[in-house]
């Protein structure tokens, strides 16, 4: 599993140019309700059905397994015969709005971002002051009336192997590739919510094609010193 505490070399945000301007020039962060992505079937990218999940139970860890039946009774069954972990979810896990962003906590000759990440846009854009971001973040949540705020690294398991909690930053390793830093506010609506930051111009880069984020990474940010994983 991944540790929530990796170094940050760089944080990014991937999408379409009118969207990251938009970004830059109103601090706009539009934030999904995390229950959502858990419905993309279509989406391959964001859809992911584990989210909302509470925890996961792998079979090999349940020594007895029974389902009511109703007026049918209890029915025994062979733990052995599931085909994967049982899933908990408690409503309040997926019922907050959620915005998603790419950490490089790592740095590889060629290639440190995986070119899956293409997929989300044709552009990215980079937050050059992380803890300024996020201060700012706070701010305008609490602006807004908004009672929770957190925000940090998600981490990855197996699914095949991975008993435990799950919640709203442990997603599986299937999307490690995404490297992903999110942030989560309660309330929560199923509408997306819309927080301005106010003008990011002065703590980001310029939007840029996305086919170039591994050469400025390697030109910009290597040579940089890494910062510790912020958290609020």
């Amino acid at each position: 599993m991944t540790e929530p505490d990796q170094l940050i070399y760089g944080l990014f945000k991937f999408g379409r140019r009118m969207h990251l301007e938009s970004l830059r020039n109103e601090g706009l962060l539009y934030m999904r309700w995390l229950a959502e992505f858990a419905k993309l079937e279509s989406d391959s990218t964001r859809g992911d059905d584990f989210e909302g999940t509470t925890e996961i139970i792998q079979p090999r860890r349940i020594k007895k397994l029974a389902v009511d039946g109703g007026a049918a009774g209890i029915h025994a069954l062979n733990p052995s015969s599931l085909k994967g972990p049982l899933r908990f979810a408690r409503g309040e896990t997926g019922l907050c709005n959620v915005y998603c962003m790419f950490a490089a906590t790592t740095l590889a000759d060629g290639e440190s971002i995986s070119r899956q990440n293409f997929q989300f846009g044709d552009s990215f854009v980079e937050v050059t002051e992380i803890d300024v971001f996020l201060d700012r973040a706070v701010d305008a949540a609490t602006r807004v009336g908004l009672g929770h705020f957190e925000s940090r690294l998600v981490e990855y398991f197996d699914p095949d192997e991975y008993s435990g909690e799950v919640g709203r930053f442990r997603k599986r390793s299937t999307f490690a590739y995404q490297s992903e830093f999110r942030i989560a506010v309660e309330p929560g609506t199923v509408a997306p919510r819309l927080l301005s930051l106010g003008s990011l111009l002065d703590i980001t880069s310029e939007v840029l094609p996305i086919s170039e984020v591994n050469e400025y990474l390697d030109l910009k940010v290597r040579a940089a010193e890494p910062v510790g994983a912020p958290s609020h």
